[in-house]
């Protein structure tokens, strides 16, 4: 058995009904018929997280030869692939567990219940969340506001101040290294790969692509950004790790942040990283360089202000530093993610539309000035 294979659980997955004892829930948004006298107290919709190899499958059958890494994949691929999936799951299980200590007040959904991936559960890894309603997905061919930027910064300040306070019992969280995993799963060959199709969506950004192509040999393998803070000898923080404009919920109709979800690359370490992330993904060129540094005090006021009577652990004046050295490791980070961002905010050929082409200037923008 395995969770890249079609089951006859809720969305092919092998997850199903009978395992909810009374919850209700792939992501499946799931609409709760309770029954009895507490009824009208429980959530009317939740949603289903299952972990399962099945998008990606989906995604090798459509994907162009030169985008699909796993076209002709091996069993071997296909199991090491498998054996990752399962981790992101069992590490967000972890995660929310650490951040259920919290208490209100944070940018987060709640969690009901989750089932991690274990010796006795092989295929039917789940977690049961609550469902942000009248939120949505903040998209990447969209630039945030300098507002929105702030909210997300005060948000990710907060959760690093409470991240301080509480013990961690899950020692994978505890010694999380999501670079040194990735090194080790991702052949060199492969990760170069992932720049080569960016080259060939617009002419614009072969030159782009080509001067970080050159710089690959320094930054393939690096692990600074879950070292940093041991080197500099800074207090860790929860680092969500895969902080992009997907990973953001807003409010439907007035754009304020609801909620920062998927919390599957979780580790410890240096905020800055989450927050350099975000800007990467959701800011145009400009505002991304005209706001990093009042969002970079904006996040450490928020860390101080939730902190209470608690000493700094950090100054405000070492983040700065750690931000810049951080910079252009995030900033690869992000570009391994337009191959598979950029494709689908390309306009058509033949159906020329306005407003398709004003979200490609956007995305062209946020690539080609990295």
């Amino acid at each position: 058995m395995n969770i890249r294979t079609v089951a006859d659980g809720i969305l092919g997955t092998h997850v199903t009904w009978d395992e909810f004892e009374g919850f209700a829930s792939r992501c499946a948004l799931i609409y709760c018929d309770w029954q009895g006298d507490d009824a009208d107290e429980l959530p009317k919709r939740v949603v289903l997280k299952m972990g399962s190899c099945l998008p990606l499958v989906a995604l090798s059958q459509v994907l162009p030869a030169e985008r699909n890494v796993f076209k002709d994949a091996t069993p071997e691929l296909w199991a090491m692939t498998e054996h990752g999936i399962k981790g992101m799951h069992n590490m967000e299980c972890d995660t929310y567990d650490f951040l259920e200590q919290f208490g209100e007040g944070h940018a987060i959904p709640k969690r009901y219940y989750a089932c991690a991936f274990n010796e006795l559960n092989l295929v039917a890894g789940q977690i049961c969340m609550e469902y942000v309603e009248h939120g949505r997905m903040f998209n990447f061919h969209e630039c945030a506001t300098e507002e929105q930027m702030k909210q997300i910064a005060r948000a990710l300040g907060r959760l690093q101040a409470d991240s301080t306070k509480y013990e961690v019992h899950s020692e994978s969280l505890k010694t999380k290294d999501v670079f040194g995993e990735f090194n080790r799963s991702t052949p060199k060959e492969q990760y170069y790969q992932l720049f080569t199709p960016i080259k060939v969506m617009d002419a614009s950004l072969t030159e782009e692509v080509e001067k970080v192509e050159a710089l690959l040999d320094v930054y393939y393998g690096a692990t600074l950004p879950s070292t940093i803070h041991k080197q500099l000898g800074l207090a860790p923080v929860l680092v969500n790790g895969d902080m992009r404009t997907e990973n953001v919920l807003v409010d439907e109709a007035s754009g304020e942040l609801r909620a920062l979800i998927d919390w599957q690359c979780s580790h410890f370490g240096c905020g800055v990283e989450d927050l350099l992330h975000i800007s990467f993904f959701a800011q145009s060129t400009d505002d991304r360089r005209a706001t990093a540094r009042g969002l970079l005090e904006e996040m450490y006021s928020a860390f101080i202000a939730r902190l209470g009577d608690q000493p700094a652990p950090y100054s405000l004046e070492q983040l700065r530093e750690v931000c810049d050295l951080l910079f252009p490791h995030c900033a690869i980070f992000f570009a391994t993610g337009l191959g598979v961002l950029m494709p689908a905010n390309m306009p058509r050929p033949g159906h020329e539309d306005a407003s398709q082409q004003r979200k490609w200037e956007i995305v062209l923008d946020k690539a080609s000035d990295v």
